[in-house]
């Protein structure tokens, strides 16, 4: 894993409100100092990550996509026995429903940094007599959208690992995952804003999490919320009237993993093969249409871009984000 020193920048105001316990940063802020955040709490919200604009034309196409899986009924998510919140649904598959707008989100910058930093796993072993070290990458796991009700109750606390199958061990134990949201209303506390524990990924495996260790994420239309996998979190519990204009809680998760791991969602069937030729390569790779760095997800053993006959011909521009 990166290494990296927490030391407070005396550039950048970190905000941090004595009763929320955690911290909000302008999207804008020096990657550093939103690193710093994340090593020491596991969970920040960047404020102004999306515009209005984005955030309503967003919300109007999904629209569609939360009607069908309503219309599908919840007893149809596999998590929702037992896990999900009533009164909530969710809606899966964002990049099939959305293309255009979640390609746009995973093309900022500071998201693949983040990814960077806490997915990019360095390793070694021997090859005959000589040290050989790999670094694992990053894709996409899943893309889903949430849309919980006045009524919904607290969800179960719990941490974002479970799919990886590697029992956590303690706070040496590699982040395998990082979970982002963008908040599509005004998200607050009584419209059921995720509780957290901040610093639970730091904390041993034989504590286990209370309500009390908890904080709820609240943050304006726009923003994105980020925290690792290895973060205590659950639903709070929506309170408003349905009156209220934002008593409908929505936020548009995606949530990354190595790529020595496989995809919650097989993303490379989710979207039509002419919707893929109008995505850059940084976000083809987050869709498994590149091989991992550690050699997973080859196609006829080469990246899938160039054996794959429905991407033929794909010219997508250069790489923004180059690998290191």
């Amino acid at each position: 894993m990166s290494s990296y020193t927490c030391t407070h920048s005396t550039k950048m105001a970190i905000t941090q409100d004595t009763e929320s316990k955690f911290v909000t940063l302008p999207a804008t802020a020096p990657v550093k100092d939103i690193l710093e955040v994340l090593h020491r709490d596991g969970v920040i919200v960047l404020s102004d990550y999306c515009s209005e604009d984005e955030v309503d034309q967003w919300n109007a196409k999904a629209e569609h996509h939360f009607a069908k899986a309503e219309n599908a009924g919840r007893d149809k998510d596999s998590f929702f026995k037992g896990f999900r919140a009533s009164h909530t649904t969710a809606a899966y598959d964002l990049i099939g429903s959305c293309p255009e707008e979640v390609s746009k989100i995973l093309q900022r910058k500071v998201w693949h940094q983040v990814m960077e930093e806490f997915l990019a796993h360095e390793m070694w072993d021997w090859l005959g007599e000589e040290k050989v070290t790999r670094k694992s990458g990053y894709w996409l796991h899943t893309s889903i959208g949430y849309k919980v009700g006045p009524g919904a109750g607290l969800q179960v606390l719990h941490r974002d690992i479970n799919s990886t199958a590697i029992q956590r061990t303690g706070p040496e134990s590699w982040v395998n995952g990082v979970s982002t949201f963008v908040a599509g209303c005004d998200v607050t506390a009584d419209n059921g804003g995720t509780h957290v524990a901040p610093g639970s990924h730091l904390w041993p495996q034989d504590r286990a999490p209370k309500q009390e260790d908890c904080v709820a994420v609240e943050m304006k239309k726009g923003s994105l919320a980020i925290w690792l996998s290895s973060i205590f979190h659950g639903a709070g519990a929506n309170i408003l009237d349905p009156s209220h204009p934002d008593a409908f809680r929505t936020i548009y998760g995606f949530f990354a993993c190595s790529d020595n791991f496989r995809q919650g969602e097989i993303t490379a069937l989710a979207c039509k093969p002419e919707d893929f030729m109008k995505m850059p390569p940084e976000v083809l790779r987050l869709l498994g249409f590149y091989k991992g760095r550690t050699g997973g997800g080859a196609l006829a053993g080469r990246d899938p871009i160039e054996t794959w006959s429905g991407l033929q011909g794909y010219n997508g521009g250069e790489w923004k984000y180059q690998e290191e």
